[in-house]
């Protein structure tokens, strides 16, 4: 669990303490990496799954407000 952070978006805050890594494309926020995992789908044909809940996000990462009690998930997916 993380402590509630000044920030309001969920990939912010994750982006400011070097948790993942990406680009912003079309749709938002691609992750590429999380904790220096890479998962890129033109490399190897995976990408970071995004999970509230349980449930697939969705909304990306930096459009997912940081919610108290919420939990969060990404997983590597092979395509």
């Amino acid at each position: 669990h993380l402590d509630i952070p000044s920030v309001e978006w969920l990939g912010e805050y994750l982006q400011e303490e070097g948790i993942i890594t990406g680009e912003i494309g079309q749709y938002g926020m691609f992750i590429k990496a999380v904790e220096g995992e890479k998962a890129v789908y033109e490399e190897d044909n995976a990408y970071w799954g995004f999970y509230v809940n349980g449930e697939y996000a969705q909304l990306g990462i930096d459009q997912t407000p940081i919610e108290e009690g919420a939990v969060y998930k990404l997983a590597y997916t092979p395509a």
